[in-house]
């Protein structure tokens, strides 16, 4: 990240920063100094949930590391969630070098999905966190932020870390200086499977035609 240690830490206790931050983050609102309570609506291979949730601060060692408890629940879907993080921050450059880890434990049918598609997903929605927290470290309003606004051009400061899956190391991610409209959209899995389809139809059109002949 392209400010401070003490900036990076600032802004991840703030809750209006985080709202910003986090996809699909529809609420969030710090309880006391340890205690934060929200809703999170998300989607996760094409099963929507609305999970109210609370985390708690286990450890505060400012500005190097915060530990948090989160736990969520989604009654309509019958599911819930534990996540256990560690979030550490170190100098880099005239920036910092953010990493995280954690442990999740799901219950019900979005633990019934499978490991794989929550490490996909994970890292879809961490790609995202790191655009926005990156657009408010360079001064982009928080408003503008939740408007899916532009990032500001960074001096490079080094590499952010920012782990590629759900528990494992922290890994560099360049900063983001591209604005977000000019990102890569990946290819759902809907609009795949339609083009494989109408290849097939094609073929099959033409061996028809042949036979015809």
């Amino acid at each position: 990240m392209p400010v401070d240690c003490e900036r990076v830490f600032e802004l991840f206790l703030d809750p209006h920063t985080m709202a910003a931050c986090i996809p699909g983050c529809e609420e969030l609102v710090q309880v006391d100094e340890r205690h934060y309570s929200g809703r999170l609506v998300n989607e996760i291979a094409h099963v929507r949930f609305n999970a109210s949730f609370s985390a708690e601060i286990v450890g505060l060692d400012p500005p190097r590391e915060v530990r948090a408890v989160l736990k969520g629940e989604d009654r309509r879907l019958g599911s819930s969630l534990k996540l256990d993080a560690v979030l550490g921050v170190l100098p880099n450059g005239n920036g910092s070098e953010v990493s995280y880890s954690m442990e999740m434990a799901l219950w019900g049918k979005l633990g019934r999905m499978g490991e794989s598609i929550f490490r996909r997903r994970t890292a879809e929605v961490e790609k995202q966190f790191v655009e926005k927290f990156t657009q408010i470290c360079t001064g982009v309003p928080i408003d503008e932020v939740r408007a899916g606004g532009k990032a500001k051009a960074v001096p490079a400061t080094g590499a952010a870390p920012a782990a590629a899956e759900a528990g494992g190391v922290a890994q560099p991610v360049a900063v983001v200086e591209t604005p977000l409209a000019e990102q890569p959209v990946p290819v759902k899995k809907p609009a795949l499977v339609g083009a494989v389809l109408a290849f097939v139809a094609w073929l099959f059109g033409r061996r028809r035609a042949r036979s015809g002949k």
